[in-house]
């Protein structure tokens, strides 16, 4: 179920239904984040970070979806 979760995350981001980029609140934070390092250079280990907290909320957030949805169904 992971890797499934993984490549949907990738296709949403690939086809700009998932753009970070272009949220204002997104981009604020990442500004700040990355102005604590010269030259704006995150380490890699704190992108990883950030790149696997947004994949575990696109994960928790499609989870709770199909809960959702199998709730309404059988309610």
């Amino acid at each position: 179920m992971e890797e499934n979760l993984k490549a949907l995350y990738t296709q949403e981001i690939d086809q700009f239904r998932l753009d970070f980029d272009h949220n204002p609140e997104y981009q604020a934070y990442y500004t700040q984040a990355e102005a604590i390092w010269k030259g704006g250079d995150m380490p890699p280990a704190v992108f990883h970070l950030l790149e696997t907290g947004n994949f575990l909320s696109f994960a928790h957030g499609f989870r709770l979806g199909a809960r959702l949805a199998g709730w309404v169904r059988t309610g």
